[in-house]
């Protein structure tokens, strides 16, 4: 068969491609053009809907900021004056002392007469503070502004309310040593109205003197607004950004031009800065909003202009704060960014055009050149290069996937999150809107793995990593980040409501029964937070930050979420400092015992003490119980200081008891660590012995959560304790889950009824009925009953009433360092 030429196809064959590509060239560029002039178009219709709620986002965050400086600042009055006015009479009771010391030699009245000389003229806060000096029997030694009155009896002075003055503070500084004490009184300025004021006063013990000072709060809440009106007054931004402030009359209280402050804006002469000062009141007074008018000035060009502002109140103090900007400017941005655009279109149109010419004149005419030949061999390449671009494009995912993806929940990685996070940094940043990192630990996984195994603990992850994703939307994403701990990233955030909806929906997956091979589980979480551009600006800082504020959530209670802020990290790198400074207190000699007096309500005699243990360190100054206690236990050092005070207070106590012959009973705090610790009993008992002190003298107290945790475990180790003769003591009994089986089965001698109930023991009928019925209930198990943080006479009284056994507390004493606990007690 002969073979067929056809000329024509093989015509059109080399023909149609270099004419297609021309056809396409142009096609394209038309529709490109038309596709760029409706984006232009679009892009700055959304560009001046996103400037412009930027803007007004951004004047709402300053008057907000402003506002939370002016409650912060309100909130803390009390805090600022009494700090104040303590530590100048520091100042005043250290001169006085220090001229008592340095003339022992002379007489009552001479060192009198050089300390009122050294302290009459001394003035503070302004002039308006001065020192006075009180014998405790109401005797007035001085008063620099009422000088007649120096050597006259003023026991019996009252405020307009009744309370006695003198009387009071001095008594209250006598039994503690110093007190703060509040009073009204009128001003010298104004004798029709009582104004709060606020003393404090020192115990000077050579002459029983109290040396005191008082201040009224309104005169540091003057001081606190004029230091706000002068701050605010500086806060400028931009070329025409200021804040106003004004109050509900009108007045001008700060402005960016000086000679509008002072004025009213009802006195101007202008009718539209009336109506404008109008509606800004009313704005204000109906909760704050934005407000759009025409402002009678503009800064930077001294005409009236067009203004969006967002006005807010502080209905504390009457005032009114604002901000806003000018849309002279943002319509002069828009403009300018739309010209911007239009010449980048125009730039990049014209390089299109062409790049696409030299493009598509290469490609006629490779074309041309290679279409005979391609024609021959492209048949048979094909099919081996789709295969083998298959394989290898298969195997590169692959790998991608594995080297960006967790094996087990098939999440992101720390990899791949870390990516996720500048992305979403970036796409935040350019809508002017926020990004939150959520650091997620499941809380107690470790007992799951324990009860179920690790094969349920993963099967666990998986379905949580499931759980996860079905949660995210749009450019959010989900990392695991190592083990049982998991990072969210959330850009596009509004604001802390938006962020808070989010933490609801990672919370609401934990609001489930998991099935994991037939087991059911329940699981919670903690959160932490950190939010983009308020707390950090890349995503190493917002991960370790919102690790952070995870430690605190967790510490503080687990299954809740928490905001990163500054305050949370100080306590953090404060908890850092103590643990560091806390595992060399030993060491370092820093530790100490102090000694709580439990006297006998039959006899009022000393009956035993409490021993106490004291941390002062040379960095953090003196560091509370409740601080370094409970995270002693977390370091796993509890038993280390536990021994410490131990051995220190049987030593102590011993030697007092030897010296001045008597019987005195020690309490003992045990945490729960060192009770289920191996051979405690045997050990405790053994260095009793050393001592030489009598096991019976000796109460170990332990909390009610010793007996919840493990009730099983514990209950041998207490009797173990009291076959060996040792008294054992429950401590804050009725504010866990108290049990009257406790009572009846474990060797328990004594309980102790926690001070919440103590301190509502007078105003509170439920918390009167508890302690007499915690009373009653010791009685009939025959168990010694002990009340805690008894601070006033009549609580004393009524303790008395209803028999109880032994009482300590700040009406009695603080708790005494040795040489006090000798000075006091030794003849009693």
């Amino acid at each position: 068969m002969p073979i067929v030429h056809d000329k024509k196809l093989l015509q059109l064959i080399k023909v149609i491609p270099p004419v297609t590509v021309i056809a396409f060239a142009m096609l394209s560029m038309f529709v490109v053009l038309n596709h760029n002039k409706t984006l232009h178009a679009g892009d700055m219709l959304s560009l001046k809907k996103s400037f412009i709620a930027s803007e007004k986002e951004m004047i709402k965050t300053q008057v907000n900021q402003v506002i939370q400086q002016i409650t912060f600042e309100k909130n803390n009055t009390e805090a600022i004056l009494k700090s104040n006015i303590k530590n100048y009479i520091y100042q005043a009771h250290n001169i006085a002392t220090n001229i008592y010391n340095n003339n022992k030699g002379k007489t009552e009245q001479e060192v009198t007469a050089l300390i009122t000389d050294a302290l009459r003229n001394i003035r503070f806060n302004n002039g308006r503070g001065y020192f006075f000096i009180y014998k405790t029997d109401g005797l007035s030694v001085m008063h620099p502004v009422l000088p007649q009155m120096e050597g006259t009896s003023k026991i019996n002075f009252q405020d307009r309310r009744g309370n006695y003055i003198v009387r009071d503070l001095g008594q209250l500084a006598k039994d503690n040593g110093e007190a703060f004490y509040h009073w009204w009184f009128v001003k010298p300025n104004n004798k029709q109205q009582e104004f709060e004021k606020i003393g404090f006063g020192k115990h000077f013990a050579p002459y029983d003197w109290f040396i005191g000072t008082g201040e009224y709060v309104v005169d540091v809440e003057n001081d606190i607004k004029k230091r706000l009106i002068e701050r605010i007054s500086n806060i400028k931004y931009g070329q025409n950004g200021f804040i106003f402030l004004l109050d509900y009359q009108g007045n001008i209280i700060s402005h960016v031009r000086k000679n509008f402050q002072g004025t009213n804006l009802n006195n101007n002469s202008d009718n539209n800065v009336v109506e404008v000062g109008n509606r800004i009141i009313d704005v204000a007074k109906q909760g704050g909003g934005y407000l759009d008018y025409l402002s009678p000035i503009m800064p930077s060009t001294g005409q009236p202009a067009e203004k969006v502002s967002f006005i807010q109140s502080f209905s504390q103090w009457e005032w009114i704060i604002g901000t806003g900007f000018y849309k002279q400017e943002a319509d002069k941005y828009l403009a300018e960014r739309e010209k911007i655009v239009a010449q980048q279109n125009k730039s990049q149109f014209l390089n299109l055009l062409g790049l696409s010419s030299i493009v598509t004149l290469f490609f006629v005419a490779l074309s041309l050149l290679l279409t005979k030949y391609l024609s021959n061999r492209f048949s048979h390449y094909e099919t081996q290069i789709n295969s083998d671009f298959e394989e290898l494009n298969k195997v590169k995912l692959q790998l991608q996937y594995q080297a960006l993806h967790d094996t087990l929940t098939k999440l992101p990685n720390r990899v791949l999150l870390d990516d996720n996070i500048l992305q979403g940094i970036k796409l935040s940043k350019e809508s002017n809107k926020r990004l939150a990192v959520m650091f997620v630990d499941l809380d107690d996984f470790k007992k799951i793995n324990d009860l179920h195994g690790h094969s349920v603990g993963d099967k666990l992850l998986e379905a949580l990593g499931k759980g996860f994703t079905k949660i995210l939307n749009g450019y959010d994403s989900v990392a695991r980040f190592g083990g049982d701990e998991f990072i969210f990233c959330f850009p596009m955030i509004s604001d802390l409501h938006q962020a808070q909806e989010k933490i609801e929906m990672i919370q609401q997956i934990f609001n489930q029964e998991f099935i994991i091979q037939g087991k059911s589980i329940f699981s919670s979480c903690s959160i932490g937070v950190a939010m983009y551009p308020d707390d950090a600006v890349n995503a190493e800082d917002l991960i370790s930050k919102a690790d952070i504020v995870l430690y605190k959530s967790k510490s503080l209670q687990k299954g809740r979420s928490l905001f990163f802020n500054d305050a949370i990290n100080k306590q953090v790198q404060r908890d850092f400092l103590i643990e560091s400074e806390l595992r060399m207190a030993i060491a370092e000699n820093e530790l100490s015992v102090f000694y709580q007096p439990q006297i006998c309500v039959e006899t009022g005699a000393l009956k035993g003490v409490e021993a106490l243990a004291r941390w002062n360190n040379k960095a953090l100054g003196a560091v509370s119980p409740d601080e370094f206690i409970h995270l002693a236990e977390e370091i796993g050092i509890i038993s280390e200081i536990g021994d410490f005070v131990i051995t220190t207070a049987l030593n102590d106590i011993h030697a007092f008891n030897r010296v001045h012959k008597q019987a005195l009973q020690l309490s003992l705090n045990i945490s729960p660590k060192q009770l289920m610790a191996a051979n405690f009993a045997v050990n405790i008992l053994n260095t009793i012995t050393q001592s030489g002190f009598s096991p019976d003298l000796v109460m170990l107290e332990i909390t009610e959560n010793v007996l919840i945790s493990d009730l099983t475990k514990v209950t041998p180790v207490l009797n173990q304790i009291r076959d060996y003769g040792i008294q054992l003591s429950l401590d804050d009994f009725g504010t866990g889950y108290s049990s009257l089986s406790y009572l009846g089965n474990l060797p328990i001698n004594e309980i102790k009824v926690d001070r919440s109930f103590i301190n509502k023991l007078l105003v509170n009928k439920q918390s009167e009925s508890l302690v007499k019925t915690i009373i009653a209930i010791g009685q009939f198990y025959d168990l010694a009953i002990v009340a805690e943080g008894v601070e006033t006479k009549e609580q004393y009284e009524r303790l008395a009433l209803y028999n109880c056994d032994l009482i300590q507390g700040y009406y009695f004493d603080r708790p005494l360092p040795l040489t006090k606990l000798i000075e006091k007690y030794q003849t009693s």
